[in-house]
């Protein structure tokens, strides 16, 4: 794995973005909605993505196509991952994630499917709550890098640079796709690797550049979850309103 993660490739958003692009070529977008945790993305075949929404650098929070963004061609919103503005990535993020996912399968438990046990160092970046307390109790210790320094017991971001090559497992917040942090994290990266949360995209060539697990989402019913997108639903309403947990491993895509 550390082999893979060494040898220089395109980065990951560029190449992500290669991979989709015959499928999002035929689609428009339907509809848009940037909530206040996530971004969600409809499209003309009724199919939803969703991302994160991160708002550092706005001070407002405004995007400057509101309101034209519905009945674009779906590639033209994609091509925004690419951006450093953190909305119009989100929107790529979104839009780009609404045509993947067909290979997952239902997710199993991460930690037992990374098979966290006493003897691991866990490093966590981004702060994914659901996993902070068994982590905690089945791992020798547990780093937690955040750029929010005001939840209890975290680490700053930067700290990654000096502790995330002693982490025995590793696991990415799927924002870290949305903030272009994922390669440089993937290269610090010297034991099992995950990504987890809405906003992993479930591509599978993910898997050849260090990735271990994907676990991400799928919409069953894409109405009611960009319903509760645009009422301010964060990750636990979402699940209650017909996401479902999906996961890719490299053994599901090994033959």
């Amino acid at each position: 794995m550390g082999e893979t993660r060494g040898k220089a490739q395109p980065l990951i958003a560029t190449a992500l973005l290669s991979a989709v692009e015959e499928k999002l070529s035929p689609l428009r977008v339907e509809r848009v909605v940037i909530g206040i945790a996530y971004t969600a993305v409809l499209l003309s075949d009724g199919r939803l993505g969703l991302a994160a929404t991160l708002r550092e650098g706005r001070g407002c929070t405004v995007h400057p196509s509101a309101g034209s963004l519905a009945g674009r061609p779906a590639w033209e919103l994609a091509q925004g991952l690419t951006s450093a503005d953190p909305l119009t990535s989100a929107l790529g993020l979104a839009t780009v994630n609404a045509v993947l996912g067909e290979e997952a399968v239902p997710s199993p438990d991460p930690l037992a499917a990374l098979e966290v046990d006493e003897d691991d160092v866990v490093g966590m970046v981004g702060y994914i709550g659901p996993l902070i307390e068994p982590l905690r109790q089945e791992a020798k210790e547990l780093l937690v890098f955040e750029r929010d320094l005001s939840r209890p017991g975290v680490l700053p971001d930067w700290a990654v640079e000096l502790e995330l090559p002693r982490c025995d497992v590793v696991l990415l917040s799927g924002t870290t796709f949305v903030n272009k942090t994922v390669d440089r994290l993937l290269a610090l990266s010297r034991g099992r690797v995950a990504v987890i949360g809405p906003s992993t995209p479930l591509w599978p060539g993910l898997l050849s550049r260090g990735i271990d697990f994907l676990f991400g989402a799928w919409a069953r019913e894409p109405e009611r979850v960009i319903q509760a997108v645009a009422e301010g639903g964060g990750t636990r309403a979402l699940y209650k309103s017909g996401l479902e947990k999906v996961a890719l491993g490299r053994r599901d895509v090994d033959h």
